[in-house]
């Protein structure tokens, strides 16, 4: 075992120290240039230590109304129906510290979670290293510490970083969905802000400044590990994935180019954009091609087949802030990897008639086809094309620390579509109320329509340190 795992470690850290002598080498060459560079956090460049700490603690309690129709209730709770009310309850610690000496720096972000759930809880994975899992064979708690993020880097120049470890890699300008973030998480289209857990991976930033139209250039390569408990899902199997990204700021246009490739992986391609067209009202948007993508098809009589093809997929948004402080933001997103609404429906309907046929009958069989392929099928953002808007308002009627906030999203392909209210309100300097109100919306047949919970409220409590 000691040696197999000396031989991925290799496998990983070689291309990564090459990459890092390389960059090394370059860093001087820099140092010629006017500084710009804006990282996710600052390395201080004096010789004094630096030291924060900071961060978070939050209650979150949710009440749900669950839609027994959907195909989700159906396929989960077939044999042992479940009361329409249903609560929740989780209690997360988030604190984050910042170390920065002379060139070198280091930002943590661990998370601890307790958890509770008045619903028997599915079985789980196990997470990404480094975590542990508690409660494993409860039904109803569930506990979990892992680092979100922890990065160590070096800085010698303002315009040359390399970073190495857990790292969110925030590629991409969309608000809602980012199909050019080939190494990071999805975002939670319900909550985009909410903080994600990163990947671990070797970044570079190399930025140079120049005088005319093209006023910065960055190269930002990336290698990023896959194997057992590290960076799962990324890639089918072991690998070593290779990446990067080349950043354009052309007049005052920010372009972005990307590219990620390895065994195990499908190789993508991607390009975003932003630009403020007046002060107040600016557009974005991007663009990815996944190759070879292979999506799992779900047929009416029960068979399944894959569809192999290169998946194109794209986003263009705009923002609008206005003089009262109130912000429009309208996203368009065309899913490459997603289902039609047809095969959609096809899906629903056998999951309906599964269930008719269990409770007539008893026999489950076609119900657990229909589970072999729920990882496909019920997830986020299942369809092709979806409408974001949300209408953001700051201190309404002149209410000092309040925010309220409304979120559509709808699936164009069958006009379904979720309703999200919510409203924030600072208490004190350091304690945030957060109510916020789910409401899928849809037909039978619809993604929406078929979501486990007809209705979601939420609470959350926030302690800021």
């Amino acid at each position: 075992m000691a040696g197999n795992g000396m031989t991925k470690a290799g496998t990983w850290l070689g291309p990564f120290f090459c990459m890092a002598l390389i960059l090394a080498a370059s860093a001087s060459a820099l140092a010629q240039d006017e500084p710009l560079y804006d990282a996710d956090f600052d390395i201080s460049a004096t010789e004094e230590k630096h030291f924060e700490f900071w961060g978070q603690a939050e209650l979150r309690m949710y009440e749900r109304l669950l839609n027994r129709d959907s195909a989700v209730y159906e396929q989960r709770f077939f044999d042992s129906p479940k009361d329409e009310l249903q609560a929740d309850l989780l209690f997360q610690l988030k604190p984050e510290l910042s170390l920065k000496y002379e060139t070198f720096g280091f930002y943590a972000r661990p998370r601890a979670d307790v958890g509770w759930s008045q619903l028997p809880l599915s079985a789980a994975s196990e997470p990404d290293e480094p975590s542990e899992r508690f409660f494993k064979d409860d039904k109803h708690w569930a506990g979990e510490v892992m680092l979100e993020e922890g990065v160590a880097a070096w800085r010698p120049d303002p315009r040359f970083t390399l970073e190495a470890g857990k790292k969110v890699l925030k590629w991409g300008k969309g608000y809602a969905w980012n199909p050019v973030s080939f190494a990071s998480r999805p975002k939670d289209v319900d909550d985009p802000d909410q903080s994600r857990e990163g990947y671990v991976m070797s970044v570079a930033d190399a930025i140079f400044s120049f005088d005319g139209p093209l006023k910065t250039f960055a190269f930002t390569p990336v290698v990023v590990p896959v194997w057992e408990r590290v960076n799962t899902g990324l890639a089918s199997d072991d690998s070593v994935l290779y990446g990067g990204k080349l950043y354009f700021l052309l007049s005052d246009v920010d372009l972005d180019v990307m590219v990620m490739a390895g065994d195990y992986y499908d190789t993508s391609l991607g390009f975003d954009f932003a630009m403020n067209l007046t002060d107040n009202f600016a557009i974005h948007g991007e663009t990815a091609v996944r190759l070879g993508y292979e999506k799992t098809v779900f047929h009416d009589d029960g068979t399944r087949s894959v569809d192999k093809y290169d998946a194109w997929s794209f986003l263009l948004g705009a923002r609008y802030l206005t003089e009262d402080e109130t912000t429009y933001l309208l996203e368009y997103y065309h899913n490459g990897e997603g289902y039609t609404a047809s095969q959609l429906e096809t899906y629903y309907d056998y999951v309906h008639t599964a269930y008719d046929t269990y409770q007539a009958t008893g026999n489950a069989a076609d119900l657990n086809k229909s589970k072999k392929v729920s990882s496909d099928y019920n997830r986020s953002s299942v369809g092709q094309d979806y409408l974001y808007f949300r209408v953001s308002q700051k201190e309404p009627f002149d209410i000092l620390y309040l925010n309220t906030t409304a979120t559509v999203i709808m699936n164009l392909g069958d006009r379904s579509l979720s309703l999200n209210p919510e409203a924030s309100y600072m208490l004190t300097s350091d304690i945030e109320l957060r109510p916020r109100l789910i409401l899928p919306i849809g037909g039978s047949d619809t993604e929406f329509g078929n979501k486990l919970n007809a209705a979601k409220g939420e609470l959350r409590c926030v302690y800021y340190f």
